[in-house]
C-alpha cells in the first residue's frame, strides 16, 4: 500500500507503479508571492539516478528538501511506497566541528537508535568505502573532501533506500570526487536510489541516471534523444560584482553558477569559454582560477 506523506489539491495519477519508491505529482512550492516549484511530476525507482540541474536559486535544493521529506510542498502530491522508507539526507556542506569523524558519527548513529556493535562495524564498512581513514583528528582540520566523505557516510549509516544529495562535488579536487563516485556507484548497485543536485556537467553522465533541467520553477527532463558530441568544460572562479554578475548570465544564459570562497564559480563549455572571459574582464571581473575538466556529453 502506498504511504501518502503529502496530498493537496489533486488526486493520485498514473505516476505510480510496483518499482516506484517515491512520487511527485502536481507538485508547487511559493514562498510568499514567489514561486520556486511549479506542476512537478517526477518518479523515483528502487536503484536509479536523478540528477538535478539549474542555476543557483533555481529551486534544487527546495526540491531535493521536498523529496526528502524535510519540507513540505504548497500544493500537489508526495507519495512514499512505504511509511518506513529509509532515506540519507545530505545539505550542501558539513561545518568544521571540534570531533572526530568516529566520534561524530557514532553520535549520529546513537540518535538514530543503531545498536552499538552494528554501529562499529558500520562506521569500519563506511571508513573503507569512503576511502578516509579513522583518524583521531578533529573534524575542523579536515579538508573540503574529508567533509563531504563524512557528509555521505552520515547519510548512509544506515543503508538508504534513497539518498538525497546537494552538491556532492561541489569544489572537490579530482581525487576526492572520483572517489565519491565511486562509492555512489557503489550505493546504486546495491539497490539505494540516488537524488542529486550537480554542478558538474559529467556526474549524471558517469553514474548513468536521468537529468533534470529546473527552469522557471518546472522539471524539464534532458533530451536524451538528441545526437551528443563531446566537448571539455571549465571551471572558472573568479571574484565579480554581484550586478556584473546578473549582466553576464543574461547574456549567457544556461551557464551553471554557484558563489564560492566570496566570488562566483561558473561551469562552462569549451565552445563559449574566449567570449565568456572577454565579457567577464569588460565587466571588471578578477580570474582567481581556471581548470578545465574532463570532456563530457552534451548537445550541439
Amino acid at each position: 500500500m502506498w504511504y501518502n506523506i503529502y496530498h493537496m489539491n489533486g488526486e493520485r495519477g498514473n505516476l505510480m507503479d510496483a518499482a516506484s519508491l517515491l512520487v511527485l505529482q502536481n507538485l508547487c512550492k511559493y514562498y510568499g508571492k514567489h514561486v520556486v516549484l511549479s506542476s512537478v511530476d517526477l518518479k523515483i525507482d528502487r536503484g536509479e539516478t536523478i540528477i538535478l540541474r539549474g542555476n543557483n536559486g533555481s529551486g534544487k535544493s527546495t526540491l531535493l528538501k521536498i523529496i526528502a521529506g524535510l519540507v513540505a510542498p504548497t500544493s500537489g502530491e508526495r507519495a512514499a511506497r512505504n511509511p518506513k522508507l529509509v532515506i540519507g539526507y545530505t545539505p550542501d556542506h558539513l561545518p568544521k566541528l571540534k570531533m572526530t569523524s568516529n566520534e561524530y558519527l557514532t553520535h549520529m548513529g546513537n540518535i538514530a537508535g543503531m545498536p552499538a556493535a552494528k554501529l562499529k562495524a558500520r562506521l569500519r564498512e563506511l571508513h573503507g568505502l569512503f576511502s578516509l581513514e579513522e583518524l583521531a583528528t578533529p573534524m575542523i582540520y579536515f579538508s573540503k573532501g574529508m567533509l563531504q566523505k563524512v557528509n555521505l557516510m552520515q547519510a548512509t549509516l544506515r543503508m538508504p533506500d534513497l539518498l538525497v544529495l546537494d552538491e556532492p562535488l561541489s569544489g572537490l579536487d579530482v581525487e576526492s570526487a572520483e572517489h565519491l563516485v565511486k562509492a555512489l556507484k557503489h550505493l546504486a548497485d546495491q539497490g539505494t536510489a540516488i537524488a542529486a543536485a550537480v554542478h558538474e556537467p559529467h556526474l549524471g553522465r558517469q553514474l548513468g541516471g536521468r537529468t533534470y533541467w529546473i527552469r522557471q520553477g518546472r522539471l524539464v527532463q534532458e533530451d536524451i534523444e538528441e545526437p551528443l558530441v563531446q566537448e571539455a568544460y571549465y571551471e572558472l572562479v573568479c571574484e565579480l560584482h554581484a550586478s556584473a554578475h546578473q549582466a553576464l548570465m543574461s547574456q549567457f544564459a544556461g551557464v551553471d553558477w554557484t558563489t564560492r570562497d566570496g566570488g562566483y564559480q561558473y561551469m562552462l563549455l569549451e565552445s563559449m569559454l574566449r567570449d565568456f572571459l572577454v565579457e567577464l574582464l569588460k565587466h571588471g571581473g578578477i580570474i582567481w582560477s581556471v581548470h578545465r575538466k574532463e570532456a563530457h556529453a552534451c548537445t550541439p
